[in-house]
């Protein structure tokens, strides 16, 4: 019989990793299921596609003691301008405004990924084993036994909780009964890497026109970006006969005045859904990151969400230990699904609207004003900084 772990995570992926570093100064006993492990000795590529980090994410992983290792390879965002192309309106962040070092971070995934991956198999208290599947979940009011098959045959491990951080298609949400909605609107996100002839000056953009939204991240090479391009149906038919010099084209006239593009080079693309759990708690189990939540990316929330939550779980579990707490009390996870849905659904209206209301043709020069208003509102657009940088209160 294996020995009975406090906390099973399944996935060892940024969110898991997040999750059992946040929670292994308490001392419990924690088990990181994987069927995909990196390679622990391996050199990150630092040229690996970039993800953002809000600055309420920075924090979490400075705490974490992973950030000495990502910093020499973030690229600090110091200002995002948000405006449509031919309308007056354009909304204005900085992070000299908000008196903070940075609105947030590009850094490589891979980088992060590594980080996170070594430090959380370091610990004396973490350990990761390699599975090939896990056959059934079996959770009930004093704990869970999950049957897993590795390559040297089937297994039962015991644990008090169980954390299923396992992606988008969560296999663990399938056995647990979890149903889940699933949106697919048409749009695909195309990505680009730009080369520009001039410095970017830290400085991301989110562009709105009738051929899609634009979203425009620095990289740590100053005359270096990442365009990520959402493309709906109608506008990829628009958009099927243009060729590279059409494409460019386009661009360096979209960012005229802002921004001098000598080059795009595309690096793949992607069909966009949003997929949402119908619950995210269960008895004796918790659905973390985009096993909970995928979401749209225009707004680039989904692992800034996900490292949110994992903070506000780590407060209840640590304080529930403190106390001589059971952790896999169901009241104690109702607490935490209570904390979660206000942030959730705040940063699911914003993502949800920004992607519907840009593709309504009608209420062009609304929007205009609607970027205009909120620059000059500054209570609202207080508001919309602090969802993005993922200001909360919560500490691990």
């Amino acid at each position: 019989m294996s020995k009975k772990s406090d906390i099973v995570i399944v996935g060892a992926g940024l969110i898991g990793t997040s999750f059992a570093l946040s929670i292994a100064q308490a001392d419990f006993s924690i088990r990181i299921l994987e069927n995909h492990l990196p390679d622990v000795l391996s050199q990150a590529n630092t040229h690996s596609r970039p993800i953002s980090l809000s600055y309420g994410s920075y924090r979490i992983l400075n705490t974490l003691g992973v950030w000495s290792e990502l910093e020499k390879n973030a690229c600090p965002i110091l200002s995002v301008h948000v405006s449509e192309k031919g309308k007056l309106g354009v909304t204005h962040f900085s992070a000299k405004e908000e008196n903070i070092p940075a609105l947030g971070f590009v850094v490589p995934f891979s980088v992060l990924q590594l980080a996170l991956y070594q430090h959380a198999a370091s610990r004396k208290n973490i350990t990761v084993t390699s599975i090939q599947t896990i056959e059934k979940i079996n959770n009930h009011v004093n704990g869970v036994d999950i049957k897993i098959k590795t390559n040297n045959g089937d297994e039962t491990i015991f644990a008090d909780l169980l954390v299923a951080a396992d992606g988008t298609q969560s296999h663990c949400r399938e056995l647990l009964k979890i149903n889940h909605a699933e949106k697919k609107s048409g749009d695909v996100a195309h990505i680009y890497q730009l080369t520009l002839s001039e410095q970017h000056n830290h400085t991301a953009y989110e562009r709105f026109t009738n051929c899609g939204v634009l979203a425009l991240l620095p990289l740590f090479e100053k005359n270096k970006a990442q365009l990520v391009w959402t493309i709906t149906p109608r506008v990829a038919k628009k958009m099927a006969a243009w060729n590279h010099d059409a494409i460019l084209y386009f661009l360096q006239e979209t960012f005229e005045g802002r921004l001098l593009i000598a080059d795009a080079k595309k690096i793949t693309e992607f069909p966009l859904k949003t997929v949402i759990a119908k619950k995210q708690i269960a008895q004796s189990a918790v659905l973390l990151g985009n096993a909970a939540h995928t979401i749209y990316p225009v707004a680039a929330q989904g692992f800034n969400l996900g490292l949110h939550d994992v903070a506000i779980l780590a407060n209840i579990l640590m304080k529930a230990k403190k106390n001589n707490k059971r952790i896999e009390e169901w009241s104690l996870l109702k607490k935490y699904e209570e904390q979660i849905n206000d942030h959730q659904q705040a940063i699911f209206c914003v993502t949800n609207s920004l992607t519907s209301i840009f593709e309504l043709p009608f209420i062009g020069n609304l929007r205009g004003l609607g970027l205009l208003t909120t620059d000059l509102m500054h209570p609202i657009k207080k508001k919309l900084v602090n969802r993005a940088m993922g200001n909360t209160n919560e500490k691990i």
